[in-house]
């Protein structure tokens, strides 16, 4: 099993409506490909961990990178896993960034993360927050 984690520069008028459709559609196709994750905007980026079969993951990603409401996807980290630190998650999303208030690892499925992982995304959250108080 994979875990992937990718970011990328969303299209400049990207808009909630289409960000909704995003996880409609992700939420659907993970749940059908056995896939979990988690999906971070920060306003102007996409931040995405996926987890699954490795077959299954490529293959989203392929999908995934010729999604024109996003480019220059590039991948951060991918690694070999046994466990997922998102398994009850088809693709967790908060806007707001609230989640991570708590920690993380309180969301994931078996209240850990690794650490490197929980590092990208506090980096990632801490970035869009500064982006949008400026």
């Amino acid at each position: 099993m994979l875990s992937v984690t990718y970011v990328s520069v969303a299209d400049p008028l990207i808009s909630d409506e289409d960000i909704a459709a995003i996880l409609v559609a992700a939420r659907r196709n993970n749940i059908r490909d056995e896939l979990t994750g988690a999906l971070v905007y920060n306003g102007h980026n996409f931040l995405q961990l996926l987890e699954g079969p490795d077959e299954r993951i490529d293959a989203c990603l392929s999908v995934i990178r010729d999604d024109p409401r996003h480019n220059g996807m590039v991948e951060v980290r991918r690694r070999a896993i046994e466990t997922r630190d998102f398994g009850e998650w088809a693709m967790l999303y908060d806007p707001r960034f609230e989640w991570r208030d708590d920690g993380l690892a309180r969301i994931a499925a078996n209240g850990r993360i690794d650490a490197q992982d929980d590092r990208i995304f506090a980096n990632f959250i801490a970035l869009g927050r500064r982006l949008r108080v400026g």
